[in-house]
C-alpha cells in the first residue's frame, strides 16, 4: 500500500466513525478522499470512499443520495472481486429498502450480503447484516425468526467483542420481549444495551435505550423512574440536537401525564409536533394527532376531535404519497445503474413515465401540505374572533422557547375585559361577542408591529407574548394596548351609570435562562393580572425578574 493509498484509507476510516454523530462532516471528508482515489486511479479507495459518503446520507436520512453511493461503491468492489466490500455495499442497500418498508427486497440484499461473506473473517460486517435480517423479520411479525437471526449476531458480537453491535442487538431482543408483554426479561436486555451504551460514544442509541426502560417503568406505574429516565434521554437528545428520537420520548412523556396534568400533556404533544413539522417526520405527526383526536373525543370536545381527525388523515395520505414517490425514485436510479447498451433507449421510456408518475406524486403531497396548513388555520386560530387560539399561542411559545437564547428577552401579558358579565348580561351574547371581535381586533392592531404573537386565551382573557424588547418598551407597549381599547367607545350600563369597556392587564418580563418551563410565565403574569383587578381595574401591573 502506498503512502497515498494509506493516508485516503484512514481518512475514510475516520469519515466512518463520525458518521453518526457528524454525518455532514463524514460526507465531506469521505467525498475529498473519493476525489483524490480518482485523481489517483486507486479504485479500492474510491470504492471505500463511496461506501462512507453512502453510510454518511443513511445517517442523515438522505436514502436516495444513500442508495446511489453503496450501488456504485458495490460495482466497483464486484469488478474488484473484493467480496466484503460486495458484502458490505449490498447490506446499505438493504437498508435503504427497509427504511422504504420494501421488507422483500431488504431480505433478498441482507441474503445475498451473506452469501458474500462465506468463508471470510468479516464477523463485524456479518452480526449486522444478521441484525438487520432480525429486523426485517420482527417488522413483519415472524418473532421466531427475529430471534433466530438476532442470537446469531449476538453470539458473533460476544466471540469477538463489538461493543457496539451487542448493544444494538440487546436493544432489538429487549423489543420483542416488550411488545410481547415480557417487561422483566425486556428490562433486563435494555439495561445490559444500556449499560454499555454509556461507555461509548453513540448518543442516539443510548437515548433511545432510555427511553424505552423508560416507558417500562411507567407500564409498571414506577412514576418517579420513568420520568428520570425520559428526561435523561431527553436531555441528551437536545444537547445534540437530535429531533427525530426526541419525538418519542416527548409523547411517552406526554403519556405519563395524561391522567393527571391536561397542561403537561398537551405541552408535550405539542412540542413533539414541532419537531415532526420541523424535520418533516411525517408518521410521527400522524401518529401524534391520532393520540389528540383521541384524547378530545374521550374528553367530549368533538369538533376538536374532527380537527385533528381531519389533519391525521391528511397526515396519512401525506405519508403514503411521499412513500410512493421515493419508492419510484429509486427504481428509477435503479434503472440507470442496471441497464446499458441495447436496453439504455427502453430504460429512457420507462425513465420518462416515472419523472411523470414522481412529478404527479410531489404535486400530490405539495397539495397535502397545503391543506394541512389550511387545517391548522382552523385547529390553531379563533373563530370568533380571528387571532390565535390557546393552542396557537402555546404552540408558537414552545416554538421560540426553543430558538431563543438564555439571554433572549422574552416577555408574556394577560389581558382581561374589565366586568365582561355586566357588559354581556346588559347588551346580551350577541352584541357580547361583537365586543369581543372589536377588542381583539383594536388589541391586534395596537400590537401589530411588535415581534411576537396575540391570541384569546379563553373567555374574555386574551394574551399577548413578545421577545426581543426591554422591560420599558414592554410597559409602553401594555399601556398603548391599554387606552386604545378604552378609547373604543364601547360603553354598558349597571346601577343606572354608564360605563366603559376597560382592560386590566398583568405582564411579566425577563430572560430566558431566568425560567424553567414555559407554564412559569403564565403563573407570574396571572398574578400580576389578579394584583391589576385587586388595585382597581384598568391599569397594566408588571413584574420585571
Amino acid at each position: 500500500m502506498n503512502l497515498v493509498s494509506e493516508q485516503l484509507m484512514e481518512s475514510i476510516n475516520a469519515a466512518r466513525k463520525i458518521a453518526f454523530q457528524n454525518p455532514s462532516q463524514s460526507f465531506e471528508m469521505a467525498h475529498q478522499a473519493r476525489q483524490v482515489a480518482r485523481e489517483n486511479s486507486l479504485q479500492t479507495e474510491e470504492a471505500a470512499a463511496l461506501f462512507a459518503m453512502g453510510l454518511a446520507c443513511r445517517s442523515m436520512t438522505e436514502l436516495k443520495r444513500c442508495y446511489d453511493h453503496a450501488y456504485d461503491s458495490f460495482k466497483l468492489y464486484e469488478q474488484l472481486g473484493n467480496n466484503s466490500g460486495v458484502a458490505e455495499a449490498l447490506n446499505l442497500i438493504g437498508v435503504v429498502y427497509f427504511y422504504y418498508a420494501q421488507y422483500e427486497q431488504a431480505l433478498e440484499y441482507f441474503l445475498n450480503s451473506l452469501f458474500h461473506l462465506k468463508g471470510l473473517d468479516e464477523y463485524l460486517i456479518m452480526s449486522r447484516v444478521y441484525n438487520n435480517l432480525g429486523e426485517v423479520y420482527r417488522e413483519v411479525g415472524d418473532e421466531v425468526q427475529a430471534l433466530i437471526a438476532f442470537e446469531k449476531a449476538l453470539r458473533i458480537s460476544e466471540d469477538y467483542q463489538f461493543e457496539m453491535n451487542l448493544a444494538v442487538i440487546l436493544e432489538n431482543i429487549g423489543e420483542i420481549h416488550l411488545k410481547n408483554g415480557n417487561y422483566d426479561t425486556s428490562y433486563s436486555y435494555y439495561k445490559k444495551s444500556y449499560d454499555m451504551l454509556i461507555n461509548l460514544d453513540d448518543v442516539p442509541s443510548l437515548a433511545e435505550v432510555e427511553n424505552k426502560i423508560g416507558k417500562i417503568h411507567f407500564i409498571k406505574k414506577e412514576y418517579i423512574l420513568a420520568k428520570r429516565f425520559y428526561d435523561s434521554a431527553l436531555k441528551r437528545l437536545e444537547h445534540i440536537g437530535n429531533k427525530f428520537y426526541s419525538i418519542e420520548v416527548l409523547i411517552n412523556k406526554a403519556e405519563m401525564e395524561k391522567a393527571s396534568n391536561e397542561s403537561s400533556f398537551l405541552e408535550y404533544l405539542n412540542q413533539a409536533a414541532i419537531h415532526a413539522e420541523q424535520i418533516q417526520a411525517r408518521k410521527k405527526l400522524s401518529s401524534i394527532y391520532k393520540i389528540l383526536t383521541e384524547y378530545y373525543e374521550g374528553k367530549g370536545k368533538f369538533e376538536l376531535a374532527l380537527d385533528y381527525y381531519k389533519r391525521y388523515h391528511v397526515a396519512e395520505q401525506a405519508v403514503e404519497t411521499q412513500v410512493i414517490s421515493q419508492k419510484l425514485e429509486i427504481i428509477k436510479i435503479e434503472l440507470n445503474k442496471v441497464f446499458t447498451g441495447k436496453e439504455v433507449e427502453n430504460v429512457s421510456k420507462m425513465n420518462e413515465q416515472l419523472e411523470t408518475e414522481i412529478v404527479l406524486h410531489k404535486k400530490q403531497l405539495a397539495e397535502l401540505e397545503k391543506l394541512n396548513l389550511d387545517l391548522s388555520d382552523e385547529v390553531f386560530y379563533d373563530e370568533l374572533t380571528k387571532v390565535a387560539n390557546r393552542r396557537g399561542v402555546t404552540r408558537y411559545l414552545q416554538k421560540v422557547w426553543e430558538e431563543s437564547s438564555d439571554e433572549q428577552n422574552i416577555a408574556l401579558m394577560m389581558l382581561d375585559i374589565d366586568h365582561f358579565k355586566r357588559y354581556n348580561d346588559y347588551h346580551g351574547h350577541v352584541q357580547g361577542d361583537e365586543c369581543l371581535k372589536q377588542v381583539a381586533k383594536c388589541m391586534e392592531k395596537t400590537f401589530g408591529n411588535q415581534k411576537g404573537i396575540l391570541g384569546r386565551y379563553g373567555g374574555e382573557e386574551f394574551v399577548c407574548f413578545t421577545n426581543g424588547i426591554d422591560a420599558e418598551e414592554l410597559k409602553l407597549c401594555a399601556e398603548s394596548i391599554r387606552k386604545a381599547v378604552g378609547a373604543l367607545n364601547l360603553t354598558y350600563q349597571y346601577n343606572g351609570e354608564t360605563l366603559p369597556v376597560t382592560i386590566s392587564i398583568g405582564a411579566i418580563h425577563c430572560k430566558r435562562s431566568q425560567l424553567n418551563r414555559i407554564l412559569d410565565m403564565y403563573v407570574m403574569a396571572d398574578d400580576e393580572l389578579y394584583q391589576a383587578k385587586n388595585n382597581g381595574r384598568n391599569r397594566v401591573e408588571l413584574r420585571v425578574l
